[in-house]
């Protein structure tokens, strides 16, 4: 069997189960523990590269335009509309942004009803899905999973803004942060400038930053330090 064709048996495995992981329930995020704390903000990198629309590393341009080829071969195998949507659903769920939602949906599914959290998002612009922490109902959770489902990719990386309006939002205890990419949008595109602003809002709040590095592209020493200057773990991917 060669390489497409293996390609395309998981591919399609993979359509099948995809609803799995909006159902699946965790209690951690990409092995990072969340029950530690009980007002979360996780803070989503959804500039152009996380789904291949910018990748400047050869190794994102050999994923994403294999898994634009995986796609369309499940598209065209099942052929009409159905093949269509599935194909579609295929070439989500191979990129950055997709996977992270596989990740990201299962913790939020998991977090118990005692605790409180958000979502903010980023490019060019920062996006709160809601301006305040919410608590974990059954109800909110599911409306957060409607929305990142929904959500598409576009835009630099702006995570100087992005920490800033996090650090605005009240009572929030730990942040998730995901990457792929440097910064490349926003008031402070420096990394050291972020380092340094970060401890400027963190000096009165001790709010844990963990981050998540996706990718070749994405600035490790960075995230890395992020991190460990806040209390947080490092988890390159």
């Amino acid at each position: 069997m060669n390489t497409l064709k293996k390609l395309f048996l998981l591919a399609s495995v993979a359509v099948l189960f995809s609803a799995c992981y909006m159902t699946k329930k965790s209690t951690d995020y990409y092995g990072i523990e969340t029950t530690t704390s009980k007002k979360i903000a996780y803070v989503i990198d959804i500039s152009g590269s996380m789904e291949g629309k910018a990748e400047t590393d050869l190794q994102g341009n050999i994923i994403s335009t294999a898994g634009s080829k995986v796609g369309n071969m499940v598209g065209n195998k099942i052929g009409g509309k159905v093949g269509s949507i599935i194909g579609k659903q295929t070439n989500n769920q191979l990129t950055k942004l997709g996977k992270a939602k596989k990740e990201l949906m299962p913790s939020i599914r998991g977090l118990s009803e005692d605790t409180y959290f958000t979502i903010v998002i980023f490019e060019n612009d920062v996006k709160k899905w809601r301006n305040d922490l919410v608590q974990a109902t059954s109800a909110n959770k599911n409306i957060a999973i409607a929305y990142l489902e929904a959500l598409k990719s576009g835009g630099g990386t702006n995570i100087s803004d992005a920490l800033e309006e996090t650090f605005d939002l009240q009572g929030v205890e730990t942040i998730f942060l995901l990457s792929d990419g440097e910064p490349t949008a926003g008031k402070i595109t420096s990394t050291d400038g972020i380092i340094n602003k970060t401890a400027e809002w963190n000096s009165s709040k001790s709010v844990k930053i963990h981050t998540i590095g996706l990718g070749e592209d994405c600035d490790k020493e960075f995230m890395k330090k992020l991190a460990t200057e806040n209390s947080g773990q490092f988890i390159d991917k």
